[in-house]
């Protein structure tokens, strides 16, 4: 029996094997990092396949793996004489792999595979959806990253006369003192909604160079904050160190990047020109990489998998009213694309035992895309993307001689999520092509007092801001429960998130017809803009009865967010910061009907919006319904 060690990174503890035998195993794992390997078969009489016991060391290793690798030997001893007891050569014996693996550089134990008898399906355990471990290019990924820092600072100097007006420091050891060792210049920045949401799209090319370089998530997120803070504080140096250019580029990247690496990784390891130019288009910056990284650097990047992401395309006929006459109600056409991922070999399928594990690398991502299109110009985005980074799964599925099923299936993990909204901007002011200046002697001048703080090219009032949000949903808890009873399938979901968003004050329009939206001077961004930076949390729960090729399905979100007082960038200049108070509210109902045999179905879906806004003691709603008919492909 060879020794497993030389071909493979997580250690086998214990495997089935015909042919063991003694093997005292010297050798380097793929990380460089060397081994001393002791494979010893025991009680070969009682099995028809050999139980092999192996006794690893290497410098990494930590001691309590001595304990644990005991309990293990105890364990399939006590499994060998009482539980898989079987002839002496009898091909009804135990097939299969049971393993426990160690990742000597994570320092974190692994599960992997289970018993499996012939022709039962799973049990034990379901495997892991581990990622295959090539050894870490952090240098490479540097490289590609600073060649864009450099490109984009070039970019940014060439250009300064649009941004003059965010500067307010000097290069000085007084003003520099300030920014980088004090909070003072730690404020949220004056700049559009455009500029500001598209953090989260530059955090997720960050947090991609990473990835596939083969850092992990935890070192990916520093990466990409570690580039935001490097961008922040020196080559912006004249400015304010962005509080939500941070939490965008710094944290938002990670739950918009993870989906498009997981998915884009599964397109790139696939076979064929069709699957890898998907996989470039939806992915460029793991695609450029791939290009440059050569046929070596592409092969070791491949997976095998074992379970693959779905695909839907949706083309609708979308109804819309509004309990606000003055809107345009009618129709539109819609587009929607998306992608769900649920990266765990054997879930949802049948066993003769209860299977649970814990999981320790992501096994859930998806990606929603979705535009309407009214007389021309696009009417609406949306954009919503989730991941699940760590959590449980239990399971326990049988099916009767009929092919029926009867159990249940259930996860339960730590997820993040971003949610990104925009109707079309009907204002010039709204489209964010405008840079509100200001008179630069007053801009490190306070002593002359908030009056000569000089605004430029104020929106006109009353103002008229369309409704938009950009949220990360920064952590939280994410659920799926299934219930099996052929010929039914009844699923329920839960997350629920704590989220920073850029929101936009929907009781702003109201408010600026009978009041100054200027004087008393309020939050920056919220006059000039029209959003404010938010804490807040989202709900979000579906139900799904699925009766053969029909399906019945239920949805609800519930987002709710309130404003964060006092670190303006002009804080000093603000008059009027009371807190502004929105929310948004989904509510779905759908009935789908899939063609036997296709992945073509036809689906009706009635969706009811409540939009609440509330600024200064004044409160605004509007309630919205569409009705979509769509036709579904999935592939």
């Amino acid at each position: 029996m060879s020794s497993p060690f030389n071909h493979a990174f997580y250690l086998i503890i214990a495997d089935f094997s015909r042919d063991g035998c003694r093997r005292l195993s010297f050798g380097r794992h793929r990380t460089g990092n060397s081994f001393i390997c002791w494979q010893q078969p025991v009680a070969g009489n009682y099995l028809t396949n050999d139980l092999t016991i192996v006794l690893h060391y290497d410098k990494n290793c930590i001691y309590r793996e001595v304990k644990l690798k005991i309990k293990i030997y105890i364990l399939l001893t006590l499994m060998h004489f009482f539980i898989l007891p079987a002839e002496q050569g009898s091909e009804k014996g135990i097939r299969g792999v049971f393993s426990i693996g160690y990742d000597a550089v994570r320092s974190d134990d692994v599960l992997k595979g289970a018993v499996t008898l012939p022709g039962e399906g799973i049990s034990g355990q379901l495997d892991h959806p581990r990622e295959k471990i090539r050894k870490k290019k952090f240098w490479r990924a540097a490289a590609y990253m600073g060649t864009i820092w450099v490109i984009d600072s070039v970019r940014y100097w060439a250009t300064y006369a649009e941004w003059i007006e965010d500067w307010q420091y000097q290069l000085s050891w007084e003003d520099q003192k300030r920014r980088f060792f004090s909070l003072e210049a730690n404020r949220f920045d004056s700049n559009p909604f455009q500029t500001n949401w598209g953090h989260g799209v530059g955090g997720a090319v960050y947090f991609n160079l990473a990835r596939y370089h083969n850092l992990n998530l935890f070192e990916s997120v520093l990466f990409e904050s570690g580039t935001s803070l490097i961008w922040e504080y020196f080559t912006e140096w004249r400015e304010v160190v962005s509080l939500n250019d941070n939490f965008f580029s710094g944290l938002g990247g990670m739950p918009i990047g993870e989906p498009f690496y997981q998915i884009g990784k599964y397109l790139l390891s696939r076979k064929g020109a069709v699957t890898r130019v998907a996989g470039y288009l939806l992915n460029p910056i793991m695609g450029a990489c791939d290009l440059f990284g050569g046929k070596k650097w592409r092969s070791s990047f491949t997976e095998n998998y074992e379970s693959s992401p779905v695909f839907k395309l949706s083309l609708s006929n979308e109804n819309i009213s509004f309990s606000d006459r003055s809107k345009d109600s009618g129709n539109r056409f819609r587009l929607n694309m998306g992608s769900e991922f649920l990266k765990i070999p054997g879930y949802g399928q049948p066993g003769n035992e209860r299977v649970n594990s814990g999981f320790t690398t992501t096994f859930y991502s998806s990606i929603d895309f979705a535009i309407s299109i009214g007389n021309g110009p696009v009417e609406e985005y949306k954009f919503d993307t989730k991941v699940i980074y760590f959590g449980f799964i239990d399971q326990h599925i049988k099916q009767n001689g009929t092919g029926k099923l009867d159990g249940y299936s259930f996860y339960l993990g730590a997820s993040s999520a971003y949610s990104f909204y925009k109707r079309r901007a009907i204002e010039a002011y709204d489209t964010g092509q405008y840079h509100y200046d200001f008179d630069e002697d007053d801009i490190n001048n306070d002593e002359d007092g908030p009056d000569n703080f000089v605004q430029h090219s104020k929106p006109p009032q009353p103002v008229n801001f369309t409704d938009k949000m950009a949220v990360i949903n920064l952590l939280g808890p994410a659920s799926s429960l299934t219930l099996y009873a052929s010929p039914f399938e009844l699923n329920f979901s839960a997350d629920a998130y704590f989220d920073f968003g850029l929101i936009n004050s929907f009781a702003l329009n109201r408010y600026s017809e009978e009041h100054d939206i200027f004087e008393p001077r309020m939050k920056t961004t919220l006059s000039y803009y029209g959003y404010y930076y938010a804490f807040g949390t989202t709900l979000n729960l579906g139900t799904r009865l699925r009766i053969g090729a029909l399906s019945l399905a239920g949805g609800y979100r519930l987002q709710r967010y309130a404003s964060i007082q006092g670190l303006d960038r002009f804080q000093d200049r603000i008059r009027d910061d009371n807190t502004v108070r929105d929310s948004r509210s989904v509510l779905n109902g759908s009935l789908e009907d899939r063609i036997p045999g296709s992945g073509i179905s036809i689906s009706c879906l009635i969706r009811k919006i409540n939009r609440t806004g509330t600024l200064n003691g004044l409160s605004v709603n509007e309630k919205e319904t569409k009705i979509l008919s769509s036709l579904n492909i999935y592939f």
